[in-house]
């Protein structure tokens, strides 16, 4: 498959991860491993399926199509990479807490110090640039405090994506670069269809790991909805949503209103065919997880013996497939 909002980028995303493995080998060694690992999850080269990307990628593609002179481009690609780096080691901690809460804190914010030092050579104090700077981090804030207590989902979809919102630094910082400021309210608007079908795409996989930990998921909020209840309470699931979970009626719902915006930023006049590209193919991948739940539903009605010969047999993680349906 041809990624279109990334394959063609490929060399300069090459370079910004470079560029990046060079500042994190300077580490200290309790934690330059660490820093490294995590880095290599998230290149493209190295298996990560390049949706993630959008974390870092926009400057890239305005390096192109919009003529950001490809140092800066790299530069800023390479600060907002060691600032996702960040909010991703914050993320974990808040999401599920672990005995390397400390590791994942300390070496968060390494990455957040190199990303500021990277933002500091491209913007001088006075730019307007940390006005947006400051204001989508107290979104970021915001909206990570209020998923205990709002359901966002339910008031806005498009809300979701404020836990995301510090990936608008990459169109904020290009677009004042490029000295079109005007634009970023029209950019960020598209850029937030992407962030948040990306977060619908991760809940309804991460489904029954958020409903365990107590983490909101916007696949649940919608089951809750659907069935009257209100969500979230106590974070304590009634069994009623346990026994819907599965629900093909509900499950293709919630792919329709990833589709209505996917519609919406098709039909757009933006100009970035990148973000409708991506988009699209997190609709698509949306509604390919539905379609293979329903696949092994059938199997499952046919009988056991059916569904032993029809699927794949290569050890436990089958059994754990056939359990969660």
């Amino acid at each position: 498959m041809h990624r279109e909002w990334l394959d063609p980028y490929m060399l300069d995303v090459k370079a910004v991860f470079d560029s990046v493995e060079e500042r994190l080998r300077q580490y200290p060694d309790s934690l330059a491993g660490h820093a490294l690992e995590q880095l290599r999850l998230l290149n493209p080269f190295r298996g990560d399926p390049g949706h993630s990307c959008i974390g870092y990628i926009t400057p890239l593609w305005m390096q192109y199509t919009e003529g950001l002179p490809s140092d800066q481009a790299h530069q800023l690609s390479a600060a907002c990479l060691l600032h996702m780096m960040y909010f991703l080691n914050l993320d974990d901690v808040m999401d599920e807490p672990t005995e390397d809460a400390v590791l994942k804190l300390s070496l968060g914010n390494l990455c957040y110090v190199d990303a500021l030092q990277v933002y500091n050579a491209l913007f001088e104090p006075s730019s307007v640039f940390w006005n947006h700077f400051r204001h989508v981090i107290q979104d970021w804030a915001v909206s990570v405090n209020g998923e205990l207590h709002v359901d966002y989902f339910q008031h806005n979809p498009l809300l979701i994506a404020q836990k995301a919102s510090p990936t608008q630094l990459g169109v904020i910082g290009s677009l004042i670069l490029l000295e079109q400021p005007t634009r970023i309210s029209s950019v960020c608007g598209a850029l937030n269809i992407v962030l948040m079908t990306l977060q619908m795409t991760d809940d309804f996989t991460d489904t029954k790991m958020d409903a365990v930990n107590g983490n909101y998921n916007s696949y649940l909020s919608h089951l809750s909805t659907a069935l009257q209840q209100e969500y979230p309470t106590s974070h304590v699931l009634n069994e009623s949503i346990h026994h819907n979970v599965y629900n093909s009626q509900l499950m293709n719902s919630y792919a329709d209103v990833a589709q209505h915006f996917n519609d919406i930023i098709a039909s757009s006049n933006l100009e970035f065919p990148q973000f409708i590209a991506l988009n699209s193919y997190l609709c698509n991948s949306l509604v390919q997880a539905i379609q293979e739940i329903e696949q092994r539903k059938k199997r499952l009605y046919r009988g056991g013996f059916h569904y032993w010969i029809s699927e794949p047999q290569s050890g436990p993680s089958n059994t754990g497939q056939a359990d969660s349906v």
